[in-house]
């Protein structure tokens, strides 16, 4: 199989409740992204640190590291926060379309600002 140099976006779900996480990274696995699951924040911000993701999806509520401390960790050090959130149950509809603007590749007609060297 050939590579055409263009890579699938990343996605981390993190969720305690089996059933909750697998369903969820099926449906996001629709969206053609490379779906990784962790049962716990400790256990995603093991995973963070080998392995980069274009996105966090991440439960609030949650023993061994809930949400809100899985992004005051990963805001550590960089510019992360919570840009949207969905209540459970969720529809999957408007689920992949919240995730889907995030996963969007930006406008290839913006325009580009170069630096004098």
């Amino acid at each position: 199989m050939m590579s055409t140099g263009a890579t699938s976006p990343s996605i981390l779900v993190v969720e305690d409740d089996l059933y909750v996480r697998e369903t969820t990274a099926d449906l996001l696995s629709l969206t053609g992204a490379d779906v990784h699951t962790a049962a716990s924040g400790q256990e995603a911000l093991r995973l963070l640190e080998g392995l980069p993701v274009s996105l966090v999806v991440t439960d609030l509520s949650m023993p061994n590291g809930d949400g809100n401390w899985l992004i005051g960790k990963i805001g550590a050090g960089l510019q992360a926060g919570t840009d949207d959130y969905v209540v459970k149950p969720f529809d999957p509809a408007r689920f992949l379309a919240a995730v889907g603007k995030y996963l969007q590749p930006p406008p290839s007609d913006l325009p580009v600002q170069q630096e004098s060297v």
